[in-house]
């Protein structure tokens, strides 16, 4: 069975490496003219982590894993704790750990599982057409036939709007998000695992080491900043004059070249289906998140692994069914998964004295159920089929 998979990001990769392992001919149409991930990092939480695992490739995750830290979590901008976790527990109770790593050596590690000549690039896919017993793909070099198609096109996906016209779509939350890797970490300051936060202005700064010395770290703010990347470098730090040393320190030693900043985005409403026909969508083309709880990339990886179950032992006919059961098994997840990161999104940004509350009520949580929330990774390891494999009728 010929599956063709639409975007080779890492949702969509990760999409191949299921179909492969389930033993069927992979596609992938890349429209970039080659194969890329930007200069940032990624933090895998507990739930991606095992994910990965089913797909064979956690062990060279896992041996990223920097050593435990006892005080990540959230603090106020001058570094004082709001809410601990114990990260060395978390990965006790989640059976993984929460790792960061560079995304272009996540992105490598799922290219170099597949064969070579999987990924097809400079192959933009303008539209697709069910045909009933197969779906025929149009691109710049002519037709593609497949059995089943993934769409993995990311947060901007055409083809979500082609098949779910009636959806709203995709909207701005008016809050920009700076990401970046200080190649060290700052001499002679508190090394810091966590978010900062702060009640006057909604801002925030993440910072999470990796295994190599660099240090990936995020900002956010609401509001315009200068598109010059100098000016916004300076603008960065100026905003953030009086927090911690530690924010100060890892923005002096990033060149302003390599912050890249985007505005956070995500779906109007979760969508009514995911699957349609012979086709499903898959990571943030499915459902386009922000990235308050990390969960992006790790839904879009137990997309696949949900994808490799329901596509094992499948046949052509079977993929329509196949498909369906992707749907009732994935959506309700990703639904939540939606919903809560619209809940934490809104509490991170309150300002003023409902800020000032939201930082006492953090206080008096139990550094227990920090522990117990990180190691759920927002709801815990996804549910999995119990792998009958679909069979056609005939």
């Amino acid at each position: 069975m010929h599956v063709a998979i639409i975007g080779a990001g890492l949702g969509g990769l990760a999409a191949a490496v299921a179909a492969d392992r389930a033993g069927h001919l992979v596609t992938v149409l890349e429209r970039a003219p080659q194969l890329r991930e930007d200069g940032t990092g990624i933090g895998i939480m507990p739930n991606g982590v095992l994910a990965l695992d089913a797909l064979g490739l956690g062990g060279p995750v896992r041996a990223q894993a920097g050593p435990p830290h006892a005080g990540g979590g959230m603090r106020d901008r001058h570094g004082n704790p709001l809410l601990t976790a114990d990260l060395d527990t978390v990965r006790k109770q989640a059976g993984a750990p929460l790792v960061v790593v560079r995304r272009s050596f996540l992105h490598n590690l799922l290219v170099e599982a597949l064969a070579p000549a999987t990924v097809l690039t400079d192959a933009p896919v303008t539209s697709l057409y069910n045909a009933g017993d197969h779906v025929e793909l149009r691109t710049g070099g002519g037709p593609v036939h497949a059995d089943a198609v993934i769409v993995a096109d990311g947060a901007h996906s055409r083809l979500r709007s082609a098949l779910l016209p009636e959806h709203p779509g995709l909207a701005g939350t008016g809050e920009y998000a700076a990401r970046a890797i200080a190649p060290t970490a700052p001499a002679g300051v508190e090394r810091i695992v966590g978010e900062f936060v702060d009640h006057r202005t909604g801002d925030r700064f993440g910072c999470l080491p990796l295994a190599d010395g660099g240090v990936y770290w995020y900002a956010t703010w609401r509001g315009p900043a200068p598109a010059d990347p100098a000016e916004r470098h300076r603008w960065l730090r100026e905003r953030r004059a009086d927090w911690h040393p530690t924010v100060l320190g890892l923005i002096d030693a990033t060149p302003a070249e390599s912050v890249h900043v985007t505005e956070t985005q995500q779906l109007v409403t979760p969508l009514p289906t995911l699957a349609v026909g012979r086709v499903v969508l898959l990571g943030d083309a499915g459902h386009a998140m922000t990235p308050d709880l990390g969960q992006g990339a790790c839904q879009a990886f137990e997309d696949a692994v949900a994808l490799g179950a329901v596509l094992e032992g499948a046949t052509a006919a079977d993929v329509p069914a196949a498909f369906r059961e992707y749907d009732a098994l994935r959506r309700p997840r990703t639904d939540a998964v939606q919903r809560d990161t619209r809940r934490v999104h809104r509490l991170l940004g309150l300002t003023g004295w409902r800020g000032r509350l939201r930082d006492a009520l953090l206080r008096r949580v139990p550094s227990r159920l920090a522990v117990r929330s990180l190691a759920g990774g927002c709801g815990g390891p996804a549910p999995q089929p119990e792998r009958r494999p679909v069979r056609s009728a005939g």
